[in-house]
């Protein structure tokens, strides 16, 4: 006998397990697949890349506007949501929240049905490796469900650490996603890490990394109504992500995190969009986080359903306004003021909580440690500190034009200018005399982190950019300003940029000595040079000889006043040696530059 054919209607492993469980990947693909077939008017069910492990990656595009594809979006106008669950495998509310959302408002569509006037694009899973990998012991902070899966992909990559240099098949697949569905929203699902207290959801945003005022202000003003709609609910939601001050002590405060550009909120700002990170609370049951979930992907759409297109129109302005941003001055960089020193709070918060005991000495393990008291709810009257300011060293004048890859480097950068679709130019015939600016980086200001962070060691540089002039062969790459993503240029290629990928250490060649002038070679020219004598002429030029009289005197007056010169032979050294012409002429040059000349393109 013939099986039936399974409706939409019927619950998920999550429900039919009393919110124990949660599915396996094979049950996304099944409501993918199947909600596509019995909705064909409202659904697409999208294989949007591979794995690591190579299992494909699912979305469901839905929507009852008529533009089931993303350039039917973009002729009709109709704003794209998309949200994401499971980037960290384990906190995995969002799959089960967003395929129920999805099923139930396809058999009864709402009133005033929300899908009419957007576009839903939903990734259940995205980390599919790490959410086939369930274990009962991979979250100890989380309360349910029973076997959860891993935070990090199958290559041991934290996704939502991945979206400037997108490491990953994953990541790879989101961001082309992203490129052809341009989404005016992004909502990232995740679960908080294990603070103790009764908020059962936090929004964060991070609008203060976008350059256009308008868009800003409606960003924060979105973020605003959320947390409305969500308290009207009878949720108790934040507007950002506490950090406490004292893990052992909440009261001792909470700081406002500025985040990065690795964060998949920072980055829907760096392309002129809004985005959300959204923290369930971990140690709330199974059952009542999925609850939460499918509220906050139920506020977003009903806001969106009324405000979309003004929204929608607003984002595309700020990308016509990235046009005009050359010569313009941008923090590239954020921080809390409490990280430089400033201990001065900004305000006071009642964070609902627990009483809690603070041991100087805990049970059993020694040390200070806390233990909450979950049968006394309590409210914590914390000072917060939330005043963030730009990095100094991370504001930046845009070039007039634009950046120019030398074609040396081009296989290196290239690949992040494709997958972040960003425009940009390889020249076809080599160019002479090319007026740039080149970054000669300080080497005192070299520094690397200690240790390596998904899988790569960061690098910290400084330096100064001089005019010079250059030739660029065929095959170089120019990348002008003048683009709707101007901002994502610049903190791809500005190296003070917090997730650039100088910062990132795909230059650090660039920093390293790989040739060096002997001992014995170096105590010869210096004699030469102090002896004025004629093979300097021969070697490096009339220019040179005629500046050894005055070298010479300068050296003996420095040896005359300067006690340390004087008794430090590696300074003295140096005196002479950095003199002549350098024999490694690319080394500490940022292999990047700015040009304020328009380049022809074909």
């Amino acid at each position: 006998m013939a099986q039936t054919k399974p409706e939409p209607s019927e619950p998920f492993e999550v429900e039919s397990s009393q919110f124990r469980r949660t599915g396996s990947y094979a049950e996304v693909e099944e409501a993918c697949h199947r909600f596509a077939n019995t909705y064909p008017d409202a659904v697409r069910c999208l294989n949007i890349g591979l794995t690591a492990e190579g299992r494909s990656i699912w979305a469901l595009v839905v929507s009852r506007s008529g533009a089931l594809t993303a350039d039917a979006a973009k002729r009709l106008n109709v704003p794209v949501v998309l949200a994401i669950g499971g980037t960290h495998a384990g906190e995995i509310d969002g799959k089960d929240a967003g395929l129920m959302l999805v099923r139930d408002w396809l058999k009864k569509p709402p009133s005033n049905d929300p899908l009419t006037h957007q576009v839903f694009l939903f990734v259940p899973v995205f980390n599919v490796d790490g959410h086939e990998r369930p274990s009962p012991y991979n979250r100890p902070n989380q309360n349910g469900p029973s076997l959860q899966g891993e935070r990090v992909t199958a290559q041991r990559i934290n996704l939502n650490r991945d979206w400037m240099l997108g490491q990953t098949s994953e990541m790879n697949a989101m961001l082309q996603l992203i490129a052809e569905w341009d989404p005016l929203l992004t909502l990232d699902l995740h679960v908080t890490d294990g603070v103790r207290f009764r908020h059962d959801v936090s929004l964060s945003m991070s609008s203060m990394f976008g350059v256009d005022d308008a868009l800003r202000e409606v960003s924060d003003q979105f973020s605003s109504d959320m947390v409305k709609h969500l308290t009207a609910s009878g949720h108790r939601p934040l507007d950002f992500t506490p950090v406490l001050l004292d893990l052992e002590n909440p009261r001792a405060g909470i700081m406002r995190d500025a985040d990065a550009p690795r964060f998949s909120h920072v980055y829907a700002v760096l392309r002129n969009r809004l985005g959300i990170l959204v923290e369930d609370h971990a140690w709330d049951p199974y059952a009542k986080r999925v609850k939460t979930s499918l509220d906050v992907l139920t506020a977003a759409l009903e806001l969106m359903a009324k405000q979309g297109r003004q929204l929608l129109s607003i984002a595309r302005l700020a990308d016509e306004n990235a046009l005009g941003m050359f010569s313009q001055s941008v923090a590239l960089d954020w921080h809390n003021m409490l990280e430089t020193g400033t201990e001065i709070a900004t305000g006071q918060a009642d964070l609902l909580g627990y009483e809690y005991t603070t041991h100087s000495d805990a049970p059993v393990v020694g040390g200070r440690h806390i233990t909450y008291h979950l049968n006394r709810p309590t409210v914590w009257r914390v000072p917060v500190f939330s005043d963030i300011q730009p990095v100094n060293h991370a504001i930046v004048s845009f070039p007039q034009a634009g950046y120019i890859i030398p074609a040396g480097w081009v296989s290196v950068v290239l690949p992040y200018l494709q997958k972040h679709n960003i425009t940009y130019h390889v020249l076809d015939k080599a160019m002479q005399g090319v007026e740039v600016q080149q970054l000669q980086v300080d080497p005192e200001s070299i520094s690397f982190e200690s240790r390596t962070f998904q899988g790569r060691l960061r690098t910290f540089i400084t330096g100064e950019w001089v005019n010079a002039q250059t030739h660029l062969m065929a095959g170089s790459i120019y990348v002008p300003i003048r683009q709707a993503r101007s901002l994502l240029v610049a903190h791809l290629l500005e190296p003070v940029a917090p997730d650039s990928l100088s910062r990132w250490g795909l230059f650090n060649t660039a920093y390293e000595i790989t040739d060096h002038i002997s001992n014995h070679r170096q105590l010869q020219i210096a004699q030469w040079m102090f002896s004025e004598d004629r093979r300097i002429r021969e070697r490096y030029g009339e220019g040179l000889q005629n500046k050894l009289s005055a070298l010479r005197k300068e050296y003996q007056v420095r040896m005359d006043r300067d006690e340390r010169f004087q008794e430090d032979p590696e300074q003295r050294m140096d005196f002479w040696i950095s003199q002549i012409p350098y024999h490694d002429p690319t080394y500490n040059k940022y292999p990047v530059m700015r040009t304020d000349r328009l380049i022809e393109h074909p």
